[in-house]
């Protein structure tokens, strides 16, 4: 989830290391898709990282077009874990 709930990571944008001035900066994963919820009301994206699970609650760097967007690692189910929804 990014920082700002409003600010939507383009599909396709690398999470690096570390940010530096200029490249090269190591990848360590990328934004497979990206939406914006209106059940959560916020955007939401889903990426590929490195050792993702492991990361839990990390804030990963995704550098876009002269600025850099932060976004938290967060459990893949994040409403409704319970399936209760289902069953109305």
């Amino acid at each position: 989830l990014t920082e700002d709930p409003n600010e939507v990571l383009p599909d396709g944008a690398y999470a690096v290391k570390a940010v530096k001035d200029k490249p090269p900066m190591e990848m360590i994963g990328q934004v497979t898709s990206t939406y914006h919820s209106p059940t959560l009301g916020r955007s939401i994206a889903m990426a590929l990282i490195q050792n993702g699970r492991a990361r839990m609650g990390e804030t990963l760097s995704f550098p876009i077009e002269g600025k850099v967007i932060a976004a938290r690692i967060v459990d893949p189910v994040f409403y409704d874990k319970e399936g209760a929804k289902q069953n109305v």
